[in-house]
């Protein structure tokens, strides 16, 4: 009989943190070793920049040397994102194939559900295989059948506002809501329209249409008549680890802690409660997350001490973060304009940049950029990110164009995607680029004889194939992480999809052999992104606070807009002028609810500079208290008032 091994009794010695400090090539200080060091259930609170990424690999490394071979369990390792589960990967380097493998799980929270749970649970009602799709793929479906158009025109569907294509089967009961996590019905169950609504959505679900949110429902029904299932979770995982915590929205919060919350099994959740921010996609505007522990990351290697003083305040959960020692900060701007100088405000930033030397500082991966909570939209003439630079434009950018006319476009809009830093959308531009290939040898998806898209693509073959999913996530790894658009990496990706070909029973036709080889760059590839402005020799990207979450800048330039109210000019910098008991109430009172939301915005939005951090706010918001305050040296900023020329 082999011996019992527990996981939290695991003990990590020097020469296990020296080595996994040689395979990083730095040393880990003292919060990162004592987060290395437990092995019990814990909530794990990161400041930015505090190396939990690293943190969590370092673990998974020592992990990986420390299970027995007679250990059959299977090590759970969930993140929010795509993005994040490449980055831990590239981080493991040759570890990654330990984790890839049967019996452990390393993806996202929604691969885990539609792998563990939605899939089996469909599969044992229906017989068949869904088609687990984004909302806007199953749109068309809905838009497809016959009684929807008739359904639009219900008066009682008109007269309350209702969009029909928003109602989902509920993860309360699997009755029809109009919020995922509700825990009533949109309208009484005998009426005729909620009979007509049921029909519609039961036929879409009986033809295997499930969206991202109503695959939870299904888990969550699943869980409801099996809750023995529970049991075999905690069986097959006893350590849970879960990244980006703070991002979990209400329902995945709720599986996490039906599936382990009060099982035997470790469940170590990472996270920064107060960077949690949702897309505008997302009804979810606080995350359900309370870190319980005192395990933290609080160091940074991203802030110097300077900023760091500087950020931590502004938040929902003040916090520890220590910067790192700089000799020479260089204090923070406040870049005060009006409607006449506005567009002016992008100039005086690259001559801050220039004045204080910060070129010497700057890599590729620590770019110039300038952020803002929302872009221009039809018919708002509120400030936005427009209203500084009216040439910016996320949509019509390169990112935006998703097909092209050969394999070597593909590539070269991810080359430019590297700059951006922008891992998610090089991710689906290589998926983009597969499904395209697979088209041209006319390959369709033999679960719903339609062509494949990278979610339908990756569906299947999590649910069908589950050999060629292992070798197309170590594939995107690979080439995701150390992307050069090389003649290498492209006779990598040609062979790989040559060898989809035969699981499919297709040879290479002409028309993809002409995709696969020619090199003629698409027209729309050779337009430069509107997401870079440049001025003097630099350049300056301009993107949504969003859109930056998790990178690091050499400089920020944090602008103010208009959303509901004007983040920085009416909230932020108020927050920051209040004395600590006025900060706690603008934290936590009811009344104070705009703060609470606009707080975690300015919070991730002055979290990314290393060495620089401007912010701009119209005179009208300047008021005289807080102007007071900001031209007080001794509190740390500098002023910069702009003139017309």
């Amino acid at each position: 009989m082999q011996p019992m091994f527990q996981v939290n009794q695991i003990q990590v010695t020097d020469e296990d943190i020296a080595k996994v400090e040689q395979h990083f090539g730095f040393h880990f200080n003292g919060d990162q070793k004592r987060v290395i060091h437990f092995w019990d259930s814990t909530d794990i609170q990161a400041c930015p920049g505090s190396g939990k990424t690293t943190t969590l690999a370092a673990k998974l490394i020592i992990l990986a040397e420390k299970l027995p071979k007679f250990f059959h369990q299977g090590i759970c390792i969930i993140t929010h994102t795509n993005t994040a589960v490449d980055e831990i990967k590239y981080k493991l380097g040759s570890y990654e194939d330990f984790y890839n493998n049967y019996p452990h799980h390393f993806g996202t929270i929604q691969s885990f559900v539609d792998k563990f749970l939605a899939i089996p649970a469909y599969k044992k009602h229906f017989k068949q295989t869904p088609n687990i799709i984004d909302y806007h793929s199953w749109l068309k479906y809905l838009e497809k059948q016959p009684d929807y158009q008739k359904l639009v025109k219900n008066n009682y569907i008109i007269n309350n506002n209702i969009d029909i294509s928003k109602l989902v089967f509920n993860s309360t009961d699997f009755k029809i809501s109009k919020k995922l996590n509700d825990t009533s019905v949109f309208v009484g169950e005998d009426s005729d329209t909620y009979k007509k609504v049921y029909a519609l959505k039961k036929r879409m679900l009986e033809q295997g249409q499930v969206t991202y949110d109503e695959a939870y429902s299904i888990a969550f029904s699943y869980l409801r008549k099996n809750p023995q299932i529970v049991s075999v979770f905690a069986k097959r995982f006893p350590l849970v680890f879960i990244d980006e915590m703070q991002d979990m929205e209400t329902h995945q919060y709720k599986l996490i802690e039906n599936l382990f919350g009060n099982t035997t099994t470790i469940i170590q959740k990472i996270g920064d409660i107060n960077q949690s921010i949702f897309s505008s996609h997302s009804l979810q505007e606080k995350s359900d997350w309370r870190p319980k522990t005192s395990l933290k990351l609080a160091k940074t290697t991203r802030l110097s001490d300077h900023l760091a003083a500087i950020v931590k305040p502004i938040c929902l959960s003040p916090q520890e973060m220590q910067g790192w020692q700089n000799d020479n900060p260089i204090p923070p701007a406040l870049i005060v304009f009006d409607d006449n100088t506005k567009e002016k405000v992008k100039e005086k930033f690259v001559e801050l940049i220039i004045q204080h030397d910060l070129l010497k500082f700057w890599r590729k991966d620590k770019p110039f950029k300038a952020v803002g909570q929302r872009r221009s939209e039809v018919q708002n003439k509120h400030l936005n990110i427009n209203s500084y630079w009216d040439e910016f434009s996320k949509e019509t950018s390169i990112k935006d164009k998703e097909e092209f006319e050969n394999l070597f476009s593909y590539l070269e809009k991810c080359q430019i995607l590297t700059f951006e830093k922008n891992v998610k959308e090089i991710r689906k531009t290589l998926l983009n680029g597969i499904c395209k290939a697979l088209k041209l040898a006319e390959i369709k998806n033999p679960l719903t004889d339609y062509y494949f898209t990278p979610f339908s693509f990756t569906q299947y073959l999590l649910s069908e194939r589950d050999a060629e999913n292992k070798q197309l996530n170590l594939n995107l790894s690979k080439w995701i992480l150390n992307f050069q658009n090389t003649d290498t990496l492209r006779t990598n990706i040609v062979n790989y999809i040559r060898t989809l070909l035969p699981i499919f029973k297709k040879t290479e036709n002409e028309m993809l052999s002409t995709f696969l080889t020619n090199k003629t760059l698409s027209t729309l590839t050779q337009q430069k992104s509107t997401q870079i402005y440049e001025h003097k020799g630099i350049q300056v990207y301009f993107d949504t606070i969003h859109g930056v979450k998790g990178e690091t800048h050499t400089a920020t330039l944090y602008l103010e807009t208009f959303k509901g109210s004007f983040d920085i000019g009416s909230k932020i910098l108020h927050f920051i002028v209040s004395n600590q008991m006025k900060k706690e109430g603008l934290r936590a009172k009811p009344s104070y609810e705009t703060y609470q939301k606009k707080l975690p915005l300015a919070y991730v939005a002055m979290s990314r500079a290393t060495h620089f951090l401007c912010l701009a706010v119209h005179k009208n918001r300047f008021r005289e208290d807080i102007q007071n305050y900001f031209t007080d040296s001794n509190n740390g900023w500098s002023v910069e008032f702009l003139q017309e020329y």
